[in-house]
């Protein structure tokens, strides 16, 4: 009795492990087939019984036959891939940054940041040239390499004060046009390449510095001699003005003093034609006061004939 109920027993467990052994395969079985693309990443489905791309997988929930297909992802988002001197940036540990010669041999250290994006309606091309190779691997090959190639070779065109100054982005634009194309060649997009900073040596520092120093200098010369050159303007102008008013005034004086004068000749004038001998005897005749002159001396003449004064049936119109 006891035997025989072990019997049953020992049955049902080697059912159970059976079923979880099954059970747990597949899970594995589903876990290895279910694949997740995330958002922003291509899938590339490939047969590796025939060596052959069979589908692109949007980002989602996906199954596949884990024996036979392998899946290899590409983001198709924006990349930026940066090159700097300093070490906590970059890809890379330490100075990272391109090194460059100007069309002087003066070398300079420039840093600069790629920005890219894996063109996602041929990502499947990019796997097949590239071998299923990962993106990091592309990045080297390609953004990387491309880049600071055509930087060193059209640096060299120019002169180490345009590229630290006013050509920086001219020398920028250049090494875009041809990435644009290298990168196309390959699957990808470029989107930007920025010189981010240029590092000079010592003794082109010193100099760039007192080149800035002389051309401040000057600069402050130039500005002072305009406003001497203004001021002076400022003070001719001035003058101008003073002496066209003591000008103005000159003349007003002078033809105050002329009407005046004008005007005391016509007094004047009128006064001389009023005066007559008729007016001056009967002026005369008002202040006599009936008294003859006498004088002395023998044969003397009297200063005044009187004798129309004495006349009284004469009248005497003034």
């Amino acid at each position: 009795m006891s035997n025989a109920s072990k019997r049953p027993s020992g049955r049902r467990i080697g059912t159970i492990a059976i079923a979880i052994v099954v059970a747990v395969i597949g899970l594995v079985l589903l876990t290895a087939s279910w694949k997740t693309i995330p958002p922003g990443y291509v899938g590339i489905a490939f047969n590796k019984a025939n060596n052959n791309v069979t589908t692109t997988i949007e980002p989602g929930w996906t199954l596949i036959n884990p024996f036979t297909t392998a899946i290899q992802e590409y983001p198709f988002t924006l990349q930026t891939y940066i090159m700097v001197q300093s070490g906590d940036e970059g890809r890379t540990g330490g100075d990272d940054s391109v090194k460059v010669q100007s069309s002087e041999a003066q070398q300079l250290n420039l840093d600069i940041a790629v920005q890219y994006r894996v063109k996602k309606e041929e990502a499947a091309a990019l796997y097949t040239d590239w071998g299923g190779q990962d993106l990091d691997v592309i990045e080297l090959q390609v953004v990387r390499q491309q880049s600071r190639s055509i930087l060193t070779t059209i640096a060299g065109l120019y002169t180490w004060e345009s590229i630290s100054g006013d050509k920086r982005a001219e020398l920028a634009d250049k090494v875009k046009e041809q990435l644009i194309v290298e990168f196309e060649r390959r699957h990808l997009i470029l989107e930007d390449f920025v010189i981010r900073e240029v590092h000079l040596p010592d003794n082109l520092k010193q100099a760039l510095e007192n080149k800035i120093t002389a051309q401040q200098a000057a600069e402050r010369q130039k500005y002072e001699l305009e406003q001497a050159q203004i001021k002076a303007e400022q003070d001719k102008v001035e003058a101008q003005g003073r002496a066209e008013a003591q000008r103005a005034t000159a003349k007003g004086d002078a033809d105050s003093i002329l009407i005046r004068a004008e005007a005391q000749a016509d007094a004047n004038r009128l006064l001389a034609e009023s005066v007559t001998d008729a007016l001056i005897r009967y002026q005369m005749a008002l202040r006599w006061d009936g008294k003859l002159p006498v004088f002395s001396g023998e044969g003397a003449t009297p200063l005044v004939d009187v004798s129309e004064l004495v006349n009284p049936t004469q009248t005497i119109t003034p």
